[in-house]
């Protein structure tokens, strides 16, 4: 790596360094503050409909929930800063470990439905490029759209049922996908990955064929044309590296959102990852643990995009063209 691109990566970790706690403060303050708008009372969600006013209260008190707003926050984001995430009001566990396990599980789905769907949509964007216009290009177009426009529980649904009900090649749920081996959890977990790929496959498609597009039409690859260079080669040394350029941004937002779980594709399918522990959380409002979820969930978002800033100065050739002029 040159002396001005390794200047500009530290001159960018830099800024993101600064950026980054600043963004996740405003979070915290959001996060904290709409958890306690929601409807209901933690004291009366843990001890049930039978508890008396007064061992509700008590339960508050004991819980630190009877101070103002703006002691309770401080208490919070104190703890989770250090590390004291405190315990679940619904599963009396830490809620430290709660959240990194379940986020384990959301890390390993979004990673598998990650890897579906890149070389998917590289591939697909590539051959509409090379046929643009043709027929082939327009139906690829209208059945990924069609695809990306159906809700993700009804695509879940209907591939339940053509291959756990029907086929009977996965089972129904996902859950039991953690205590079986490599092969057995990658089965079970390839129909909810497919779900959560196909949501986004259209637009990262659609990007990539655009890039492709532009590559095609410069001059680099009308000289690689000319010397004689297979279409495979052409596509491996120049147009893959150059179409993934404009792709970069698409996939930092993506990756933050497939890492960070699905909550629609985990509780349709009942695999226990972050997103819908979050999604039980808001609905028994456990305020320590939902607070925790979203925080973390958001700082995993905001590495993503940084990684993807990262890749835009390594990747792209007009940045290093730039600094080894001004250099």
């Amino acid at each position: 790596m040159s002396t001005a691109r390794r200047r500009r990566l530290l001159s960018l970790v830099g800024q993101r360094v600064v950026q980054i706690p600043l963004v996740l403060v405003v979070v915290s303050i959001l996060t904290f503050w709409l958890v306690q708008v929601v409807p209901g009372d933690p004291g009366r969600n843990a001890l049930g409909q039978y508890a008396t006013a007064a061992q509700v209260q008590a339960w508050n008190v004991d819980h630190g929930l009877d101070g103002s707003l703006v002691s309770r926050y401080l208490h919070w984001i104190g703890g989770f800063v250090t590390g004291d995430w405190g315990t679940s009001f619904v599963y009396s566990e830490p809620v430290r470990d709660l959240v990194l396990g379940r986020l384990g599980n959301s890390l390993l789905l979004g990673a598998y439905a990650f890897v579906i769907m890149v070389p998917v949509a590289l591939v697909l964007g590539a051959v509409q490029a090379y046929r643009q216009g043709r027929r082939s290009d327009r139906v690829v177009t209208v059945g990924l759209l069609t695809v990306s426009a159906i809700p993700e529980f009804v695509v879940g649904i209907v591939l339940l049922l053509v291959f756990a009900v029907w086929l009977r090649v996965v089972p129904v749920q996902a859950s039991g996908a953690l205590d079986a081996g490599f092969g057995e959890r990658l089965r079970v977990l390839t129909l909810p990955a497919v779900v959560l790929a196909l949501a986004y496959l259209a637009v990262l498609t659609r990007m990539v064929r655009a890039g492709v597009i532009e590559t095609i039409r410069s001059q680099f690859h009308r000289t690689a044309v000319l010397k004689g260079l297979t279409t495979g080669q052409i596509v491996r040394r120049h147009v893959v590296r150059n179409a993934l350029i404009p792709t970069f941004s698409v996939l930092g937002i993506y990756l933050g959102t497939l890492l960070g779980g699905s909550v629609i594709v985990e509780t349709l399918f009942s695999y226990p990852g972050l997103g819908a522990l979050l999604v039980s959380a808001a609905e028994r409002k456990d305020a320590l643990l939902l607070e925790s979820g979203v925080m973390l969930a958001g700082a995993l978002s905001l590495g993503a995009l940084l990684l993807t800033d990262l890749l835009f100065v390594v990747v792209d050739p007009r940045i290093r063209f730039e600094r080894r002029v001004t250099a």
